[in-house]
């Protein structure tokens, strides 16, 4: 009978500790929790192991637990922060289980203690924005320098410090960034083949990854082989984003390019040659900032939208930047030959001897841009002209004026813009289309017809040939700033039954004398028979013809 009142008494006082610690977990917020690793008990108080899964939960409630404004938990070990449901946060968990137990804690019990720990950091943690190597504190700009401490660029200059006010988190393959030295950016055009021409539009590239926020230009380097495109941009990426991976390989699909963007600071994609419409449209989103969507699970109908944006090298051979909204974001660099080709190990060993200098020196411009940024005046603003304002705002520490970088930024613009309708067929059409013409008015039918008659017959067949008419106006939208930088306006007028108009006007033309729509029969019968085979082309079936050329008579 005694050693039961014992045991009755001794589970009473068991019940009433945890009612106690559940009242303290209660009262007191778990990010606040701190246990210091001696405080964490591997057995109860009777000398019995613990459930793995409760030492593992302890364990992680002595490390800041947090969510961003995405919901994503994020625990913060000694300045190191890690996604609670990454691989690399298990390991940090089971490393010290080992520590405190002397065993290894089996997958069940990892898994049950990181839903419990996500749980708290999502629920009741607090809301923290978490960056990869660049962070913005107030109008400062910090970066992480994968060592011991960070440096904080401010308007007044460059200092480091040791205990970050941000959050970072770090990806696979993340180095270090080059020490503090005596700046000397213009060290740099020694390592890059880099027309005197295109070399402000470079330093602006750099000096937009070093900011926080976009929008960010697209650098586009292309150049016949052997001009150094991929040395180039590893020289780029290591001044901003070292990695062990510099380069990545042309993205299969929408959701290798976002994987990639997602866990490095700048994307430098190697060696393209061709962008699907798909690809460049993504492209264009991580220039300017904007959500790519994918299905959560294969397996049901949820899909996560993830707001990204970051810099982005692309180099290649060809022109992959044909369509003018993603040509319009970029800035299109040719290498020059290379003359005096050297030793691959002599050139990193040189490179990264002046590589502190160089990065000082960007940092110095960093710092002119934050101070001057707002109020510097470029005159009549150009796209992305945020970019514009901030890059030309910094030039003067890296060697070149305001002036210098806006008249190659808008050299560059209309080299982008004369790319976009060039590489269209479209485009081409287009262009000696309304300039023979003057002025066009007509539906988008109507013109489909005219530029398929226009062209030789293999290119209306192709598989860029648009189809139909619908299909037409998309092109000419998006055409729209390119036509009109090449003299060619387009105005949509308002629906005539059951078509919209469009007119097509050459501005050495007056646009008060728009000419008859192109008829589908002119020329007599003779013609129709060419007619209705060019609306075949087009996609026109045999009834919308007939309808259309009963409309017109």
């Amino acid at each position: 009978m005694e050693a039961t009142n014992r045991h009755v008494a001794n589970l009473d006082e068991q019940a009433e500790r945890d009612l106690a610690r559940v009242d303290k977990a209660r009262r007191v917020p778990p990010t606040l929790m701190r246990s210091e690793p001696d405080d964490i008990a591997p057995t109860d108080s009777e000398g019995k192991p613990r459930k793995q899964a409760d030492v593992l939960v302890d364990i992680g409630r002595a490390h800041e637990l947090f969510h961003d404004p995405g919901k994503i938990a994020y625990a913060n070990v000694g300045g190191r922060v890690y996604a609670v449901e990454s691989p690399r946060y298990r390991e940090v968990l089971a490393e010290r289980f080992l520590s405190v137990t002397g065993k290894g804690a089996n997958r069940n019990s990892i898994g049950d203690a990181i839903a419990t720990l996500a749980s708290l950091a999502k629920f009741r943690g607090c809301c923290h924005r978490v960056w990869l190597r660049t962070a913005a504190d107030g109008e400062n700009v910090v970066f992480d320098t994968c060592d011991e401490a960070v440096i904080v660029v401010t308007a007044d200059g460059i200092r480091t410090q040791c205990q970050p006010s941000v959050r970072f988190r770090r990806s696979d393959g993340m180095l270090a960034l080059p020490k503090l030295a005596e700046p000397n950016f213009s060290r740099l055009w020694r390592y890059l083949n880099v027309c005197e021409e295109h070399r402000p539009l470079v330093a602006g590239f750099l000096l937009a990854s070093l900011r926080p926020t976009g929008p960010f230009p697209i650098l586009f380097l292309g150049g016949e082989q052997g001009t150094g495109k991929s040395t180039a941009t590893r020289v780029l990426r290591r001044i901003i984003d070292p990695s062990t991976a510099p380069l990545r390989a042309p993205p299969k699909d929408v959701r290798d390019l976002l994987v990639g963007a997602l866990n490095g600071r700048l994307l430098a994609l190697d060696n393209l040659s061709y962008l699907t419409p798909q690809m460049s449209d993504a492209l264009c989103r991580l220039a300017t900032g904007g959500a790519i969507s994918e299905r959560l699970l294969y397996t049901n109908t949820e899909e996560v939208l993830i707001e990204v944006q970051c810099p982005v090298i692309v180099n290649g051979i060809e022109d992959v930047a044909t369509r003018p909204d993603l040509a319009e974001r970029g800035l299109h660099i040719e290498l020059e030959m290379i003359r005096n080709r050297q030793a691959e190990d002599d050139f990193w060993r040189a490179f990264d001897a002046d590589l502190p200098a160089i990065f000082t020196g960007l940092l110095h411009g960093l710092a002119k841009a934050i101070r001057d940024h707002r109020d510097i005046r470029i005159g009549p603003l150009p796209r992305m002209a945020d970019f514009a304002k901030w890059a030309a705002a910094g030039m003067e520490p890296l060697g070149f004026t305001a002036d210098d970088f806006m008249r190659s930024y808008r050299a560059n613009l209309e080299t982008g813009l004369s790319a976009g309708i060039e590489s269209s067929a479209v485009g081409r059409a287009l262009l000696g289309f309304v300039r023979n013409r003057g002025t066009w008015t007509g539906t988008a039918g109507d013109l489909l017809v005219a530029l398929s008659r226009s062209v030789d017959e293999s290119e209306a067949r192709s598989q860029s040939w648009p189809r139909s008419p619908r299909a037409l106006s998309g092109i000419v939208m998006r055409l729209g700033p390119a036509l009109r930088h090449h003299g060619i306006d387009i105005e949509r007028l308002n629906r005539s039954g059951n078509a919209r108009t469009l007119t097509l006007c050459s501005r050495a033309d007056a646009p008060s004398r728009p000419s008859q729509p192109s008829s589908l029969s002119d020329g007599g019968d003779e013609h129709d028979g060419r007619n209705r085979a060019l609306h075949e082309v087009a996609g026109c079936s045999a009834d919308d013809y007939r309808r259309a050329r009963d409309a017109e008579s």
